[in-house]
């Protein structure tokens, strides 16, 4: 091996390392969000979360953040499409897929 391709491949590992350590943080926050999410579409009732798994597709927005999740039975049933609407750490509103918005008036700005 050259100096060369030994210079380059160290330079490729340590980006990949950096890169991975910026992200964790990112990460740790999107799962605290994914749990409240949750525990909001549980309390709300109108899927049985014991009977789903969720699996993230994607957030929109910033401050006021949409979380996009399927909504994938364990018996392989139909697929639910759900969004979770989060300020501030906590849940403004959920869609199970109903096509209806449910505002979660105790966490709305009063």
């Amino acid at each position: 091996m050259t100096s060369a391709t030994t210079v380059f491949k160290t330079a490729l590992i340590s980006a990949i390392a950096a890169s991975t350590l910026i992200a964790t943080p990112a990460m740790a926050t999107s799962n605290k969000d994914v749990q409240k999410c949750r525990t909001a579409l549980t309390a709300q009732g109108d899927l049985n979360m014991s009977d789903y798994r969720l699996r993230f597709e994607r957030q929109d927005g910033q401050r006021t953040k949409t979380l996009h999740f399927k909504a994938i039975p364990h018996d392989g049933g139909e697929v639910v499409d759900v969004t979770c609407t989060l300020k501030r750490s906590k849940v403004l509103a959920l869609n199970t897929g109903s096509g209806e918005v449910t505002m979660l008036a105790e966490n709305a700005k009063k």
